[in-house]
């Protein structure tokens, strides 16, 4: 794939301030030296996602991401590196110069991505075939004009086994990208088509890039409705909300939402002028999704079809909106229509009457509860599924608020459904504290160890170059013992002798694993309350040794209790244990400095 200079991405991490950067997602107050908000990755109502100015880095204390602004646009976004790369670039005017060498490969991501942007292509045009002019006059019947469907790139797999897979064969393509592609099946005669004959649904990533297809019958007796890609290292259904990518500054603006459930629902009321509006891609509604969402606004408008199986999808997404810290609503539509076939019978202006008057979840829930509300039992039953609900959610004050709007619409004492959220709530800790306590915990020496390891990363971040030498020249990486501070040191390690102290934010650029970029952000959003000394570091790399001694010891403690039966000879152990023992005894005189 095409490279970027590391001076050209180096000058758009200085350039791009991470405050105004992740400003334009996440409503930030400074506290102190950083920036708090509402953490955009995960449901919360108590701001623990921390921005620093001073590292350009950024941490939630709720969900552990963290990283870099580069980092930052990559997850929000859902981008590869040198698309956030590209983005950034564009925002604050910075020329990119990309080497596309010839003979130079590209990358599994992008391969992938340049694939589904040609299928799409394809797709499209198959629908000015003979055989696609019927779907083209297919979907003009249900009312989507030409501009609606090149715009969200709809089209038509052909009816040929192998159509597409000969156009991709012929073009010269990798056989381990289009293995991975998911557009296509191997079975027991070889690889076909996933798609054919089906009327194509284009599924673009909230940055835009098609990721995934889903492709409905025509003119079939296909069972399967729907044909859906599978997951690839480009597609995660439960994470994609379609056309997100082409409305969600319009969500951001208005502040709401309306969601649905179908991709001609999507495109209807798009066409209609109603644009604040996503699909979910043919899976159940998710945190996930609620998430997305989340990073655009509160108010969640759910219109699922009118029938019961939509009533039921409609109330179980809601309380995933509950948990996630969104305000769900639910549009009345009329029995036996969904948002399409309505839209497309009577104009946009009822829909938009019935999504002003939405339903809150609990109302809406109790209205159409299955059971029988009137008895006693029915009601019992109504309450006791609503607080299993009610429990999840994490804010208390979010909480007592559902358990007091719960008592209003059943008639119940507001003390009598606290008291049972109350023993729910303490039967859900005894268990978590019973897992937890059967857990094989770890020893304390672990602990210490990994606080150790701790102060071994901050000491490379020290302004002091004679520390950083220090540390450069003495320290072993097979002396840290846990894989997560050894990969970050590795990183950390070439940039010690230099100059000046490395940056926080650009190591965590090279870390490519979210949990050690999370804990290399943990560690440096506490440098400013470590003062590094040269006496700190000597005494760090001594108990590193000696804890890396004792380890051997241990090791060969235990050797020795079976030398005899294994063919050992116990004498010769018992002296590399004595050697190891004065080495441990004589670690503080091997090192000095001169500070």
């Amino acid at each position: 794939m095409g490279r970027i200079s590391e001076q050209i991405i180096e000058q758009i991490r200085s350039t791009a301030d991470i405050i105004e950067v992740v400003s334009g997602y996440v409503q930030l107050k400074k506290r102190g030296r950083n920036y708090f908000g509402l953490c955009p990755f995960h449901g919360e109502k108590t701001a623990s996602f921390s921005v620093s100015p001073e590292r350009q880095i950024y941490k939630c204390f709720g969900c552990s991401v963290g990283g870099g602004v580069i980092n930052f646009i990559m997850e929000i976004e859902g981008m590869e590196f040198i698309n956030a790369v590209k983005h950034l670039a564009d925002q604050y005017s910075i020329e990119l110069q990309i080497d596309e060498s010839p003979g130079q490969s590209k990358d599994l991501i992008t391969q992938l991505f340049d694939i589904h942007t040609q299928t799409a292509r394809t797709f499209l045009k198959n629908l000015g075939t003979e055989e696609g002019s019927e779907v083209l006059a297919h979907l003009e019947s249900r009312g989507l004009t030409r501009d609606t469907i090149k715009k969200f790139q709809l089209g038509y797999s052909l009816k040929q086994k192998d159509a597409l897979l000969s156009a991709f064969r012929k073009d010269g393509v990798r056989s381990d990208a289009m293995k991975q592609s998911g557009l296509f099946i191997d079975t027991k005669s070889g690889y076909m088509d996933r798609f054919r004959g089906r009327i194509m649904f284009s599924i673009s990533n909230s940055a835009g890039k098609i990721a995934a297809f889903a492709g409905r019958v025509f003119e079939s007796d296909d069972p399967a409705k729907y044909v859906n890609s599978p997951e690839t290292p480009i597609y995660n259904k439960s994470k994609i909300l379609y056309g997100l990518h082409e409305t969600k500054q319009i969500i951001r603006t208005s502040k709401t939402v309306i969601v649905v459930e179908g991709y001609l629902d999507f495109l209807q009321l798009y066409q209609s002028g109603i644009h604040n509006i996503v699909a979910i891609s043919g899976t159940a509604f998710t945190d996930q999704h609620a998430l997305q969402i989340k990073r655009f606004c509160e108010n969640v408008h759910l219109a699922y079809d009118g029938d019961s199986a939509g009533i039921s999808a409609a109330i179980r997404a809601g309380y995933v909106l509950l948990r996630a810290g969104l305000s769900p609503l639910i549009v009345n539509i009329p029995n036996g229509l969904d948002p399409d076939d309505w839209v497309k019978r009577d104009g946009n202006i009822p829909f938009l009457q019935a999504v002003e008057n939405s339903a809150k979840l609990l109302p809406f829930h109790f209205q159409n509860y299955k059971g029988d509300v009137t008895s006693t039992t029915g009601k019992t039953a109504f309450v006791n599924e609503v607080l299993m609900e009610i429990i999840q959610i994490k804010d208390p004050v979010s909480r007592e608020l559902q358990g007091r709007e719960l008592s209003e619409i059943v008639g119940v004492s507001a003390e009598s459904i606290f008291q049972s959220l109350h023993n729910m709530l303490e039967k859900q800790k005894r268990r978590q504290n019973f897992q937890q306590n059967n857990q094989n915990l770890k020893p304390k020496l672990s602990d210490k160890k990994q606080l150790l390891e701790n102060d071994l990363i901050r000491l490379c971040f020290a302004e002091n170059s004679t520390i950083r030498k220090f540390l450069f020249d003495f320290v072993k990486p097979e002396w840290i013992a846990t894989e997560l501070s050894r990969k970050i040191y590795e990183k950390v390690y070439i940039h010690l002798p230099s100059a000046n102290a490395p940056k926080a934010s650009l190591i965590m650029n090279e870390l490519k694993n979210d949990v050690h970029r999370s804990k290399l952000a943990e560690i440096a959003f506490d440098l400013e309350k470590f003062t590094p000394t040269i006496l700190s570091a000597q005494d760090c790399v001594i108990r590193l040794e000696k804890n890396w001694i004792n380890l051997h010891i241990q090791s060969l403690r235990d050797e020795l209790k079976n030398a005899e039966s294994m063919g050992k000879d116990p004498l010769s152990i018992m002296k590399n244990i004595e050697k190891l023992q004065n080495q441990k005894n004589n670690i503080s005189h091997q090192y000095s400095t001169n500070e």
